[in-house]
């Protein structure tokens, strides 16, 4: 996929997700006329840590970024609210971690810093107050997990973390919808590596429209 489709993905979508599962279930029990959800996307930084040494388990040219990428995009089919799965997609790109007050070089011993500017599309109730942040905590919640799993050890204090979108939009005085949607340009521009979630339900995946 293209940088610029990605681009044009991000604007059509701009920020908003998905849920089949609960799709299904709201079309059939839904008789309060509140509206369907809809597909939309939501997005927010992840802040990680992996290890300095390469994984053992790649192959070829792969990097631990291209790893990382891989496992949080594939964290996608895992994403849940109180214990309830609904399908999302992920695009996944990694980023240097945008500053967020701690200062370089704050991994611990045996780790190091990176970020991922990550695309959650889902179909989700959005019409609800503060559905785009439970979205954003779904994701982050399965992302951290994966990540977790596949890398034990890292300390509590350490922990992954996330930062929604439009709290980076304010803490760099972005404040319109042009504002923002630039934003989102600019952290897929300086993407060091770009990947998707592989198998999810095509509905979700707008990347290829």
């Amino acid at each position: 996929m293209s940088r610029n489709r990605a681009r044009d993905r991000a604007a059509r979508a701009h920020m908003e997700a998905t849920g089949a599962l609960r799709a299904r279930a709201a079309r059939t029990v839904d008789t309060t006329g509140a509206p369907e959800p809809t597909v939309n996307t939501t997005a927010f930084v992840l802040y990680a840590s992996i290890p300095v040494d390469p994984d053992p388990g790649l192959a070829g040219d792969a990097t631990m970024e291209e790893l990382f990428a891989a496992l949080v995009a594939r964290s996608a089919h895992h994403v849940e609210r109180d214990g309830r799965p609904y399908s999302a997609f992920f695009d996944v790109y990694v980023v240097r971690p945008p500053a967020k007050g701690a200062q370089p070089g704050d991994a611990p011993p045996g780790w190091r810093n990176i970020g991922a500017f990550v695309l959650v599309t889902a179909r989700r109730p959005w019409h609800l107050d503060d559905e785009h942040q439970h979205v954003t905590t779904d994701a982050y919640r399965a992302a951290r997990d994966a990540l977790n799993r596949y890398w034990p050890g890292l300390p509590d204090w350490a922990d992954h973390a996330a930062l929604p979108l439009e709290m980076l939009a304010a803490m760099r005085g972005k404040v319109t919808d042009e504002d923002v949607l630039g934003l989102v340009h600019e952290m897929q521009g300086s993407a060091l590596h770009h990947t998707w979630t592989i198998g999810a339900d095509p509905e979700l995946d707008r990347s290829r429209w």
